[in-house]
């Protein structure tokens, strides 16, 4: 049985975004799902994330883009999951956050413009969105992605996993060369950490919105491993 593919977005953004992929993912035949997480806490989204994988018959390849990363690696330890795709992605282990990821980055390279707290919630400035997210997405849809933000709960950076499925899980990686939001170098530590297969591409942090067949020829990589 061929692997279902369940794509997790990552904050500030929702699975809308992952359309490219999927449909890239639907003309092979694959059976695509798209979480939507609500983004506010890790708890939650990792409970979104099981129920969906719940009502799935045979193996999951879960796919994270950025926060995403984390969601699947506490969501991921669900028995159906066969493997792991991280895309440009945090890989957290047991007791560490997005927060405790962050605060280890580089401080000599760009900074994502996150703007101070409101009630909780974290945006992106807007008039920075196109070069810090997506540079190498077309101005107009970029704008159109600062402009439908979804806010990022703090609870969300700030929750810790309580157990990695990489350690017991198959992870492959997509590093992401020009990313202006989760420094490469931090990625390429994250991958060996977890010994992923490692992928190498240019692009934007927007990466599977900007290049989506390279995004699945990396998870195409994976369901054929494991299918």
């Amino acid at each position: 049985m061929s692997a279902t593919i369940v794509l997790v977005h990552g904050g500030f953004v929702d699975g809308a975004g992952w359309k490219p992929v999927y449909e890239e993912l639907r003309r092979d035949g694959f059976d695509v799902r798209v979480v939507q997480n609500a983004t506010k806490s890790l708890a939650d989204d990792s409970a979104t994330t099981r129920q969906l994988i719940d009502g799935l018959e045979g193996p999951v390849v879960l796919v994270g883009h950025s926060y995403g990363g984390a969601v699947i690696t506490e969501a991921g330890t669900h028995e159906k999951v066969a493997a792991l795709v991280y895309v440009t992605a945090f890989a957290p282990d047991q007791g560490e956050s997005v927060n405790t990821l962050i605060a280890g980055f580089p401080q000599d390279g760009p900074q994502p413009p996150i703007l101070p707290p409101v009630d909780g919630y974290l945006f992106l400035d807007r008039e920075k969105f196109h070069e810090a997210f997506a540079g190498d997405v077309p101005a107009d849809e970029a704008r159109f992605m600062a402009d439908s933000q979804v806010p990022w709960g703090l609870e969300a950076l700030g929750g810790n996993v309580s157990e990695a499925a990489w350690h017991a899980k198959p992870s492959w990686y997509l590093h992401v060369t020009e990313d202006r939001m989760i420094p490469p170098a931090a990625q390429a530590s994250m991958a060996e950490r977890i010994g992923a297969t490692v992928v190498e591409t240019s692009g934007s942090h927007a990466i599977y919105v900007s290049r989506p067949n390279v995004v699945a020829d990396l998870i195409r990589s994976a369901a054929a491993a494991v299918s």
